[in-house]
């Protein structure tokens, strides 16, 4: 067995398309994983022929629905998982409360500084 680190990232999305299938119990399209995943077939298409990599906003959407191993296999560090958990919450939160969030962040960069 190939480990995630060392697979090309057209093996990755293969295995990961194969495994997809194989968790409906019946034939599926690459169309079909496309939708799943949240790009386009074309896109997928190109990934998969290695003609291309994901970009910034493509691997946000893949690590959702993927895991966070795509960021391994394209030779990337992993997201700040606190980072992301204020991301994914930050657009659904009224603007006072953004604002509040932002002003407790400086605060708390402020004090680390004084603690050094």
């Amino acid at each position: 067995m190939i480990k995630i680190e060392q697979m090309t990232f057209p093996e990755y999305i293969e295995r990961k398309f194969l495994e997809w299938q194989s968790g409906q119990g019946k034939r599926k399209t690459i169309e079909e994983f496309a939708v799943y995943i949240g790009v386009s077939r074309p896109l997928l298409n190109m990934w998969m022929n290695g003609n291309r990599k994901p970009g910034k906003e493509s691997l946000k959407v893949l690590s959702q629905t993927l895991g966070n191993e795509v960021y391994d296999v394209l030779g990337y560090a992993r997201p700040n998982p606190y980072l992301q958990k204020i991301n994914n919450v930050f657009e659904n939160l009224s603007v006072e409360h953004q604002r509040k969030l932002s002003e407790d962040a400086e605060r708390y960069i402020v004090n680390d500084k004084k603690k050094k």
